[in-house]
C-alpha cells in the first residue's frame, strides 16, 4: 500500500487527467503509480515519455520487447 493515496482522475489536473482514464479504461481500474505522479504533472509526464521510448525506438522487435517486459516483471515479482 502506498504511503500517499493515488488520485483519482476527477481530482487530478486537467492536463493529465485524459492519461488517469486511458489507464483505468485499459486496466479495469486507476493504476496506483500514475495517481500518485499525479501530485507532479511533469513526473507523470516524464515517466509516460520514458515508458514510451523502447516501442518508439524501433530498436526491438514487439516480440522481443514483450520478453523483456515479462522477464523484468518476474524479477522484480510484478504479480501481472
Amino acid at each position: 500500500m502506498p504511503r500517499l493515496r493515488p488520485l483519482s482522475p476527477a481530482e487530478a489536473d486537467p492536463s493529465i487527467r485524459a492519461h488517469l482514464e486511458q489507464g483505468a479504461e485499459r486496466y479495469g481500474q486507476p493504476l496506483a503509480p500514475s495517481g500518485i505522479q499525479a501530485y507532479c504533472p511533469p513526473i507523470l509526464e516524464a515517466s509516460r515519455a520514458l515508458s514510451a521510448a523502447p516501442a518508439k525506438s524501433g530498436t526491438l522487435p514487439q516480440e522481443l520487447r514483450s520478453l523483456v517486459c515479462l522477464h523484468v516483471a518476474r524479477l522484480v515479482g510484478c504479480p501481472f
